[in-house]
């Protein structure tokens, strides 16, 4: 069974032989290679690795013998996965793959992303990461850029998701949605960010709208898939703040606050050029999202209390530091006694600093309402919906 210790100085020697022997290994170590350049260069990274607070290197052990190295760099909105090396000898046993899923066990737990790089001469590593549920949302000159995040719309959140007539399903919210929508497309593509189930989708499309999608969680895909086929709505899985679609778009939009499932403000500026990129110059990128409650949270409580009906609870806790709030959902069984938790992180934005990220992807704010239906917006409302057009 393997285990895991922090690094000392003192495995700085070993670090460095097993990173060497890995590369050799998986033919990426050139024939040419100055070995002992490498070496006195990789003994100073190695040190300052080991003294580096954000981040830990760690030495795997089997049986209490060193076999490899893992290095984790730990933040608030995401974990980073920045290297994992194991001896030739041990590779194939499975422990590569079993420390990874530790870690999207503790990302899981912390409703955070497990984001790594992988080299693109790297294949046998690509493979592990693809089977493991890795995505690519970004990459480099030299890397690709994968994201694992654990699914908070699981199979079974999924099926549940659609309430048919109720709620943000009604007629009454869907009809001055798509409306608005239809208006902004202007006759030519709609691109919907986080398409879901494709609440809002379906209807637009019934309104001669063609509409295309990106949607990181396959069984939402799948419920789509029940009302709408890949012809008449085609999706693109993937993270939304970098995945491209093929053409170009009249209107994209994001509906009923999604932007703040990105956890970083780098991530929502990202969505935000990704949608430029898609639209034709003059086009719209829509955006519906939550006013941050902060004034109902008095100094020194962590947590809010946004519903309390007799089946379900949500409460919200706030690290106004990062800007962060992660909502806790109590569902209650009909007995009343029994509940199930789950959790959806979000990282909150003030309508000015959306407003700012806009502005750095080349938009220019269009107008802002209260609701899909106009309603002016106020300092006491709760959400909008804020237009923006592409200079």
């Amino acid at each position: 069974m393997h285990t895991l210790r922090p690094a000392t100085l003192d495995d700085v020697d070993f670090l460095l032989d097993v990173s060497i022997e890995a590369s050799r290994d998986q033919g990426r170590l050139p024939a040419a290679a100055d070995e002992p350049g490498w070496r006195e260069g990789y003994l100073d990274l190695a040190r300052r690795q080991i003294s580096d607070g954000p981040s830990t290197t760690s030495v795997i052990e089997l049986d209490g013998r060193p076999v490899g190295r893992l290095r984790v760099t730990r933040e608030a909105a995401r974990i980073e996965l920045n290297g994992i090396q194991l001896d030739p000898s041990v590779q194939g046993r499975g422990i590569g793959t079993a420390i990874i899923r530790q870690l999207q066990q503790e990302a899981a737990d912390r409703g955070v992303p497990l984001d790594l790089g992988v080299e693109r001469d790297n294949p046998n590593a690509r493979r592990l990461y693809d089977r493991l549920g890795f995505l690519q949302y970004a990459e480099d000159d030299r890397e690709d850029k994968l994201r694992w995040r654990h699914d908070i719309w699981t199979t079974e959140l999924a099926t549940t998701y659609d309430t048919p007539g109720i709620g943000m399903f009604a007629d009454d919210v869907l009809g001055p949605t798509t409306a608005r929508l239809a208006e902004l497309a202007a006759g030519g593509r709609a691109l919907e960010l986080a398409i879901g189930t494709g609440r809002v989708a379906v209807p637009l499309a019934a309104r001669g709208v063609p509409v295309s999608g990106i949607e990181l969680s396959p069984p939402m895909i799948e419920q789509l898939r029940t009302k709408a086929d890949e012809a008449t709505i085609p999706v693109t899985i993937g993270d939304m703040s970098a995945v491209r679609v093929p053409g170009e778009f009249s209107l994209v939009y994001l509906v009923f606050n999604t932007i703040s499932n990105l956890l970083t403000q780098e991530e929502q500026v990202a969505c935000f050029r990704n949608a430029a990129r898609h639209l034709t110059p003059g086009g719209h990128f829509v955006i519906e999202l939550w006013v941050p409650e902060l004034r109902r949270l008095p100094p020194g409580t962590p947590a809010t209390v946004g519903i309390a009906d007799p089946n379900y609870i949500l409460l919200d806790t706030y690290d106004v530091l990062n800007q962060h709030v992660v909502s806790h959902h109590f569902r209650f069984a009909d007995d009343g006694y029994e509940a199930t938790l789950s959790r959806t992180p979000h990282r909150y934005i003030w309508p000015a600093e959306l407003d700012l990220m806009a502005q750095l992807a080349g938009f220019t704010l269009e107008s802002r309402h209260a609701d899909w239906s106009g309603t002016e917006f106020t300092a006491d409302s709760p959400s909008h919906v804020s237009v923006y057009r592409l200079t």
